[in-house]
This record gives structure tokens, C-alpha cells and sequence, in this order.
């Protein structure tokens, strides 16, 4: 339980999932959960360096909060996986 800048209080946890995408489907490959206050960067991180089901010429579309300049490198440079983020209507 986490306490919100404007005085209210949150419950809850983050949950973080790799996905395989299939024809029509998704299929839940590896997933991550933490406490609430966890930023999102935080959460994913561990995952991307370290999932073993990403594999070099692997596709991976993050979205723009779980991911840092740092982890983004690692992830194309390391492991070879290119990423696809979607742009901001300001970009």
C-alpha cells in the first residue's frame, strides 16, 4: 500500500509479461510481479536482460515507460533483439 501525492491511498502490485505472439493469439511466456511502488523501469529490466525465452532476431514492442536508454542498448546490443516502441503524437 502506497501513499498517492494527493493524500489518497493505492493497493495493489505491478505485473510485468513477456508475450508470444501467435496468429490470433497471445501466449504468456515469462512473467514478473512487484510491489506497487516499483517503477515500471525497475520491474522490466531484470526481465529484458535475462528472460530466456528472447532470443537473438526476436521482435520485442515495449512500451515507452518499461524501458530506459540502458536497457534498450543491452537488449539490441547483447541479445540482438530489435525493439519497436511506439512514437508520441509530439515526437
Amino acid at each position: 500500500m502506497v501513499k498517492n501525492d494527493d493524500g489518497t491511498s493505492a493497493r495493489g502490485y505491478k505485473l510485468a509479461t513477456l508475450r508470444t505472439l501467435l496468429d490470433s493469439a497471445g501466449l504468456l511466456s515469462q512473467v514478473a510481479m512487484s510491489a506497487i511502488q516499483v517503477h515500471d523501469v525497475a520491474r522490466c529490466r531484470p526481465l529484458l536482460e535475462r528472460a530466456p525465452v528472447l532470443r537473438a532476431g526476436d521482435l520485442l514492442r515495449e512500451e515507452r515507460g518499461g524501458i530506459d536508454g540502458a536497457t534498450l542498448s543491452h537488449v539490441k546490443r547483447q541479445r540482438r533483439v530489435d525493439v519497436i516502441m511506439p512514437l508520441k503524437a509530439n515526437m
